[in-house]
């Protein structure tokens, strides 16, 4: 059942652009005690983190820099090509003197090595230049998903219409002193190593958050739950699995079955569960934020918002995919990570060390 509930929050997360429905979700005039009996959120134990950087994850570091700084080139006609290029290709496939259904393209971008192709065809274009004309005799697999072309012999006939291949960038002096402020190799890959170690330690951090916010959870009980906010929870995922279903061309039936929920009675228990859920965790964040007087600033609301519109989640994708408005959303997610910083702090920090 809780992979299920964790399949609603996917399917829901997965539609974008889907109308606002201009409801807002606020348990201000609740007095909270009387919805739920809430257990110990101070003292939990969680164990310490231990992190040690590896010369391997130094190295992968530089390596992934190295790819984001390549640049695009611009294959000439006397420049063989070579694995890992992008082909602009036109080809026309036969079998047995016939072309076939989805057997030719005109101005396909192919990068060779990807596997999209039948065996041979990618590495067929190896070696071969910008503005070659040749043929590719195959053979389709035997296991070919299209009956019609299983094991059958086929000839394509190719033509390159031009090529790019990226250029890494060699990893040396040069290029840190022209690309960084380092002035040596032993100062950036101390930067490296700094930043390698920040990342997994933010990593370890939020592991140990999530660890204390489910025992917070399975020490609270709920003695009932606000109506108001779980019929509208409840009734939220169900239209979501509507639109999903016209987003995609299905029936409602068709993708309660695709996602696994089997039918509409075993969807409408996992959505109860689910909202449920939802509801015990906004119910939990608002009474201990209220109990230890935890606030945000109009500064920290101001920048959540800018940080969202900036990763492109403005007020109506925000509203489509949780069923918060924006200022309820970011009041949540604030008094979220409120929360859970309290519930670090006054964390008991013992025990065997976990490493990152």
């Amino acid at each position: 059942m809780m992979k299920k509930i964790a399949i609603i929050c996917v399917c829901i997360m997965t539609v974008c652009g889907l109308s606002a429905c201009g409801s807002s979700v606020s348990y201000d005039s609740y007095d909270l005690s009387d919805y739920i009996k809430v257990g110990d959120y101070k003292g939990l134990k969680v164990a310490p983190y231990s992190i040690s950087v590896t010369e391997d994850e130094i190295d992968a570091k530089i390596q992934s820099i190295l790819q984001n700084a390549a640049t695009t080139k611009e294959l000439d006609k006397k420049t063989e090509i070579a694995d890992g290029d992008v082909v602009n290709i036109d080809y026309v496939g036969k079998v047995d003197g016939k072309e076939f259904e989805g057997g030719s393209a005109e101005g396909y971008d192919l990068t060779l090595g990807s596997g999209s192709f039948i065996d041979g065809f990618e590495s067929g274009i190896e070696g071969k230049k910008v503005g070659d004309k040749f043929k590719l005799d195959l053979k389709f697999p035997e296991d070919y998903d299209n009956e019609d072309l299983k094991g059958k012999a086929v000839t394509f006939d190719v033509t390159v219409n031009s090529a790019t291949r990226q250029e890494v960038p060699e990893y040396g002096l040069d290029f840190v002193q022209n690309t960084t402020e380092y002035d040596t190799l032993e100062e950036y890959e101390a930067s490296i190593e700094k930043e390698v170690y920040d990342e997994e330690e933010k990593t370890a951090i939020e592991n140990q958050k999530g660890e204390l916010w489910s025992q917070a959870l399975e020490n609270t009980k709920v003695k009932k739950y606000p109506e108001k906010e779980l019929d509208y929870y409840i009734e939220f995922n169900s239209k979501q699995i509507d639109n999903m279903a016209k987003e995609y061309g299905m029936s409602r039936d068709e993708l309660l079955a695709n996602y696994d929920f089997g039918n509409e009675k075993e969807f409408e228990a996992t959505n109860e569960d689910s909202s449920k859920l939802l509801v015990k965790q906004e119910m939990l964040i608002e009474y201990i934020a209220e109990k230890e007087k935890l606030e945000y600033s109009d500064e920290e609301k101001k920048e959540a918002i800018k940080s969202y519109e900036e990763a492109g989640y403005d007020s109506e994708m925000i509203e489509s995919q949780t069923g918060r408005n924006m200022n309820d959303y970011v009041h949540i997610e604030l008094l979220y990570q409120k929360v859970l910083d309290f519930i670090l702090e006054n964390a008991d920090i013992s025990g065997e060390t976990e490493s990152k």
